[in-house]
């Protein structure tokens, strides 16, 4: 390391006994002398210096520690920190000890555990503990624990602005004054009402607005009708200075920054030929695009203007495509598209091959070239090898971690960023003149990475000596974020300055001719261009594609699977079904799948490159098995792949793709025609679920549209008369399935069957009085069967539901009895069932080695692969009816025990309840659980109904579309229709999708969308049934909002906050298994929360960078009112009104007057807008209020067991009925208000002014929110737009001033 000038490095440096002219020979003699031990370790860092160092840079004032000596407890601290503040032109201070006091032994440790503590209170966020010497470093963890479990009213204290913090505490403690006081006069001045007295409307909620509100919506109502009037119809050849503002708005909400902005407005504002040709044949919106991507650098465009999103790099254009050596090959292409540096600077650079042959030396040879520096030193021996030490602790202490040795990996604080800097002891570096670095991200473009870079490396190159103190990690950061501040402020740096040296000057502007001629305009923004999907470019040389599946054909392993492929009854029918296929484009196949044959034979007749085969799966997990089988049949060959909900796997030679249907129709609603789709099959159609109902409706009218696309409809059990006649008389092929011999077996119906067999006794249950069961008894005596075994089986019949015990006993004695191992596949109803089956079967064979699985949709891809893992244990696999499909193949599986049911969700419409019915399974899903145990070798199914029962079922299943509610699908009806008013579709329950929009505009989007996105997944509280009240007290510590959705929300956000600190992911996982939270439904919720954002920002509404978290989308995010009326605005009319009946209302007197006694929680009574009486449900963290002030809340499940309960409910503001309810009509007369319709009414008390001016804001409201999605620009409450202002007045405070 160069020498730092004046610096005498101390092992103990902030020791205030050490002499400050103590040189190193002198620290040498001294640590062999005689004498009292050192404080810390030689080269610890002292935490004074700490403090002290990390005040300087925040640019405070020097801090005092302060001690003081309590007899024999020992020495107490207090740290004083203070601040200059520019605007009051005083010193702020803060002052921090803890209480109770922290005890020393002597009075510089106290020093520097006080130091210590005031470091974690407001710099926590940095892991300095790794820096700490030990002593400090376990007071630090100490410190550490007691945050983790701090009230809510004391979290301020760990605020990295303890100044600001401290400011807030103190506004907050005032505040409570007042209020408190308020309420003593209140109370002094309360008279006991008297009997009989009323006012007008007095039993319905009172509606107030404050007068200062009131005034300041009638001015909204104005100003909003001023600012809405019909536009133009003429387009101006210049723009006007009126329309800047507005289109200034659209141009940054599409992503383009101010700079750019003004630059496009100004030219266009101004008389010249090409703004006249651009505003005479484009709207002013279109005409600003339209100059800045003919102006723009490619890369300082927004991505949505990008033709592709392969790269974030300007200059990179191609890969290669010569025949180069490997490595040259491999090195080149990670310096253009990984480190962003341009091709040609890259190529000249290979000319030289010493600099290929090491990474660190071609990065080097590349920072010189973008200084303009010569490269002939680098092939010169140098002899200065002092290099910068790269030290563990300090870059630990910023964030950095090892990507392997040699290589060290740095996020930025402040930028979206990451630095990588490659070292080396032995080769010592870096050093000055040789600093290999280089700079990746996924959103900065490459030249602006560039500029960082070259900063950088000017500052080491004029200044090669560190500062003292400073290590190279943290000079490195240093320069990069001021650097990166300087961008931010002022702007990108102009390319062909960053590139000057390595890369032509590019053409910024387009030519334009004297005589007035411009380029033919190009790029003009469609209607759906933000939602268009990078283009596939797959393999099109049809001869190349037969060549190289012919080589695959030859290879020994292929042969081996089609061998084994061909002894399949689908083979022999390979023939007839695409000579059907070729003459008729909709194909009805009862058997076998496939898609095999459809590739193969475009591949064959040499038109391989217009094979592109989606394969429709109803399951995530069908999709992804049925994938790997077919894709380790064509030997891995690219050509296969998968995409799923937050998942996908394909490259440019996919030509054969398996998806879940609900991908394919979230496509279709996009507007897609599928026009680059040759074939679409659609597997298991017997199961009629409503996606796959609708998919068919769609491709029937894709057909009639899309010349060339085909469509197969399979299963292995299918009612194919409704389809062969659905698609007008489509021809059928029905191809017998391979399917080794079943043996069924019935626990309860004879003496030929199971139950005599087990060690097992059901319980005894009444026996009901009827000539039926007594013909049984007699049927069953007559066969032979002792009376106990009679009585079992009636007693199992009695019982009418699933017995855990005797499956159980089932898998006890499959376990003991069988003569081979293999696998065990039960079918249950649900996860309940499982887990409860899953228990019992434990217990039963605890003594034999076998392992079981759960198998749900609940799980996750992983958790759910896991049932395909070889094992040599018995495997026992309880699930639901996930593994039913044909298309799924456990190994080894040879027995199946089918309980017979099913649960699915059945919608009464009359009560508006969504049931979740435990029912008898049809008879093709019998037949296919049934067929699960034959996929390998002969196997026996074990039925857990008798044969009565399986003759009573229903042969097909009803369709779901017959059973839910239709809200979903009706809209995405809408939306795939052209000539329909739908503006935007997102990929989610309807109601949940107005929350985002909501959300949106009123710039609140973190919380809500952690919520919709929490109630588009499972649980995230795992509540078991056996500590049920454990884990809902501990549900009840992240209580917030008097809400169960923002109560989950905060649970899932301190999940995040422990990400974001930088906890390990075993800490994390802790706290989950601690709090009763569900890891998977953890991650599904962070994966939904960026897809939902994602398409908030594919359909225009959100600017293209935008994250959960992004600070203009979340200016409102604290207001909890206007939170929860966004809710209510997405579940409406899921309304429900908390009523004190006037017999509950008692009041005391007291001495100056009377006050209302408390009630209780029972005293209060909820009445749903339809159900009538409704009661919480008790896993609610409103379960046992007493307080409402509130007389609303909202709900999103609601359903009935021995009452109507409600659950996910939140206490709402009664503003947020009148602005986000249902319609809103005033009764001049009575004085009251009633919001909504005859099914669905609240009725308000209020004076009719309040519902008028109600109904002009949501008037106004409608009008600017339909005129901004038809211009692409959204309502902000940034926007400075009145109406939004009085929007947010009224929720902020329900109607008051505070």
């Amino acid at each position: 390391m160069p020498p730092k000038r004046g610096i005498v490095k101390s092992g103990n440096a902030g020791n205030s006994s050490k002499s400050s002219n103590q040189n190193p020979a002198s620290i040498s003699s001294a640590s062999t002398s005689t004498g009292p031990p050192p404080l810390f370790p030689p080269g610890s860092k002292y935490p004074l210096s700490l403090l002290q160092e990390r005040c300087q840079k925040l640019g405070w004032e020097k801090p005092v520690v302060d001690t003081r000596q309590h007899g024999d407890k020992g020495f107490s601290f207090r740290v004083t920190l203070s601040r200059h503040n520019k605007k009051t032109s005083q010193v702020d201070k803060v002052t921090m000890e803890p209480h109770p006091a922290y005890y020393r032994p002597t009075a510089i440790e106290a020093r520097h555990w006080g130091a210590t503590y005031a470091l974690y209170r407001f710099s926590n966020g940095i892991q300095l503990n790794r820096v700490l010497p030990p002593g400090p470093r376990d007071y630090w963890n100490e410190l550490a624990v007691e945050h983790k479990t701090i009230e809510e009213h004391r979290k301020w204290m760990y605020d990295g602005d303890p100044f600001s913090a401290q400011k807030m505490v103190e506004e907050r403690q005032a505040k409570a004054q007042q209020k408190r006081e308020e309420v003593t006069s209140a109370k002094a001045n309360l008279n006991v009402p008297q009997a009989g007295s009323s006012k007008t409307s007095s039993d319905y909620p009172e509606v107030i607005m404050a007068t200062s509100l009131r005034e300041l919506v009638e001015d909204a109502i104005k100003e909003g009708f001023s600012l809405y009037p019909e536009a133009a119809d003429a387009v101006p050849l210049t723009l006007s200075q009126d329309a800047i503002p507005g289109l200034s708005q659209q141009l940054g909400h599409l992503g383009f920054s101010k700079t750019q902005i003004q630059d496009a407005t100004t030219y266009l504002s101004e008389d010249s030929t090409l703004a006249f040709n651009l505003l005479n044949s484009l709207t002013p919106l279109e005409a600003c695009i339209e100059y800045l991507v003919l102006h723009l650098p490619e890369c300082d465009l927004p991505r949505r203007f990008l033709p592709n999103n392969n790269s974030s790099n300007p200059f990179i254009t191609s890969a290669h495509s010569r025949n180069d050596d490997l490595k040259q090959r491999w090195v080149e292409e990670k310096a253009i598209q990984e480190a962003g540096w341009p091709e040609n600077a890259v190529k000249d650079c290979a000319t030289i091959p010493k600099f290929l042959k090491r990474w660190d030396l071609l990065m080097v040879a590349l920072g010189r070239k973008l200084l303009g520096r010569e490269l002939d030193s680098l092939l010169e021996e140098v002899s200065e090898r002092t290099s910068y030490p790269i030290e563990a602790e300090e870059y630990e202490a910023l964030g950095a971690q090892l990507e392997e040795i040699g290589h060290l990996v740095l996020p930025l604080f402040s930028a979206p960023i990451t630095v990588h800097i490659l070292f080396s002891a032995e080769e010592h570096y870096p050093r000055p003149g040789y600093i290999p670095v280089y700079i990746t991200s996924t959103t900065i473009p490459a030249y602006v990475r560039l500029h960082l870079l070259s900063r950088f490396l000017l500052a080491m190159e004029s200044k090669p000596d560190l500062d003292a103190g400073e290590g190279f990690c943290m000079a490195l950061m240093r320069i990069m974020e001021d650097t990166w501040a300087q961008v931010e402020d002022h702007g990108p740096p102009n390319m062909s300055t960053v590139l000057q040296y390595i890369i032509p000057r590019p053409q910024r502007f387009a030519s334009v001719d004297q005589d007035g001629q411009v380029p033919e305009p190009k790029g003009l923004l469609s209607g759906n261009q933000g939602l268009a999907r990078p283009p596939r470019r797959p393999l099109n040389d049809d001869d190349r594609i037969k060549r190289e599946f012919e080589a695959i054909r030859e290879k020994d392993k292929y042969k081996q699977i089609l061998a084994a492929r061909m002894k399949l009854p689908a083979f022999k029918a390979q023939e007839d079904f695409l000579n059907k296929l070729e003459h008729s484009r909709v194909v009805v196949v009862v058997g076998e799948t496939v898609p095999q044959f459809i590739l193969d034979s475009l591949i064959l007749s040499n038109r391989g490159s217009k094979a592109s085969i989606i394969v429709t799966q109803p399951r995530r997990l069908s999709a992804i098995s049925v994938a790997a089988r077919v894709s380790y049949e064509r030997l891995d060959d690219g050509s296969v792949g998968y995409a799923i909900r937050g998942e996908s796997k394909q490259g440019r030679n996919t030509r054969l793709l398996f998806c879940t249907t609900g991908v394919v129709l979230r496509r279709l609603s996009t507007g897609d025609t599928l026009h680059d789709i040759s074939h679409v099959i659609v597997d298991e159609v017997h199961e009629r679920s409503m996606d796959g109902d609708f998919l068919l409706l769609e491709l029937k009218q894709l057909l009639k549209n899309h010349p060339s696309l085909k469509v197969v409809l399979m299963s292995a059990t299918i009612n194919h008369e409704a389809f062969v006649k659905y698609f007008g008389n489509a021809p059928l092929l029905t191809i017998p399935g391979f399917t080794y011999p079943v043996t069924d077996k019935r626990a309860i119906h004879s003496s030929q069957d199971v139950l005599p067999l087990i060690n097992y006794k059901p319980p005894s249950t009444r026996a009901t009085k009827g000539d039926n069961e007594t013909r049984q008894r007699e049927e069953y005596e007559s066969q032979g069967l002792q009376k106990e075994v009679v009585d079992a089986i009636q007693n199992l019949i009695r019982a009418g539901r699933i017995d855990y015990q005797l499956v159980a006993a089932l898998v006890e004695h499959i376990v003991i009895t069988a003569e081979t191992r293999g696998g065990i596949l039960i079918f249950l109803p649900g996860v309940n069932e499982i887990k409860q089956s899953i228990g019992a079967i434990r217990q039963a064979i605890r003594q034999h080695d076998a392992v079981i699985y759960p198998l749900h949709a609940n799980l996750s891809n992983d958790e759910q692969r896991k049932v395909f893992e070889s094992t040599k244990s018995w495997k026992i696999i309880a699930a639901t009816n996930v593994a039913e499909v044909t298309s799924i193949t456990i190994d080894n599986v040879i027995y199946v025990i089918d309980a017979g049911k099913v649960k699915e969700t059945q919608y009464d419409p009359d009560t508006n309840l969504s049931r979740l019915v435990e029912t008898w399974v049809t008879q093709a899903a019998a037949k296919q659980r049934r067929g699960r145990a034959g996929r390998t070798r002969p196997g026996v199914c074990y039925k857990l109904f008798t044969r009565k029962q399986e003759k009573d079922m229903v042969k097909f299943p009803v369709p779901e579309i017959l059973r839910v509610p239709l809200e979903s699908i009706s809209l995405s009806v809408k939306a795939a229709k052209e000539d329909e008013d739908v503006k935007s579709m997102l990929p989610m329950d309807v109601r949940l999708a107005k929350m985002l929009i909501l959300a949106a505009i009123f710039q609140c989007l973190g919380p809500v969308v952690t919520v919709v996105a929490l109630l588009s997944s499972k649980p995230l509280f795992v509540i078991p049934m056996e500590r049920r009240d454990e884990a809902n007290a501990v549900r009840a510590r992240f209580a917030h909002g008097d809400s169960d959705l923002l109560t989950d929300a905060k649970a899932f956000d301190e999940c995040m906050q422990m990400r974001k600190d930088g906890k390990s992911p075993a800490a994390i996982r802790s706290f989950c298994e601690e709090n009763f939270i569900s890891a998977t439904t953890l991650r599904d919720v962070m994966t939904l929360r960026q897809d939902f954002v994602s398409s908030l920002v594919e359909m225009g509404f959100i600017p293209l960078d935008s994250t959960p978290s992004t600070a203009s989308l979340n200016t409102c995010s604290d207001n909890l009112n206007l939170v929860k009326s966004v809710l209510l605005g997405g579940l409406w009319p899921r309304v429900a009104r908390v009523h004190l009946p006037k017999d509950k209302i008692k009041y005391d007197k007291v001495s100056a007057g009377a006050v209302q006694r408390e009630n209780i929680a029972k005293d209060f009574k909820i009445f749903d807008l339809r159900e009538g009486r409704t009661f919480l449900h008790p896993g609610s963290v409103l379960f046992g209020t007493s307080t409402w002030k509130s007389s609303f809340l909202i709900y999103f499940h609601k359903y009935m067991t021995t009452k109507v309960f409600l659950r996910d409910v939140t206490k709402v503001p009664m503003y947020s009925l009148l602005l986000f309810g249902g319609p809103v009509s005033v009764n001049h007369i009575r004085g009251s208000l009633t919001v909504g319709t005859k099914d669905s009414l609240v009725k308000l008390a209020a004076i009719p002014r309040i519902g008028i001016l109600v109904n002009q804001l949501r008037r106004l409201l409608d009008a600017q929110l339909q005129r901004s999605i038809e211009d692409g620009t959204m309502l902000t409450t940034r926007s400075g737009n009145p109406v939004i202002h009085a929007i947010m007045a009224l929720l902020t405070y329900d109607g008051k001033t505070e």
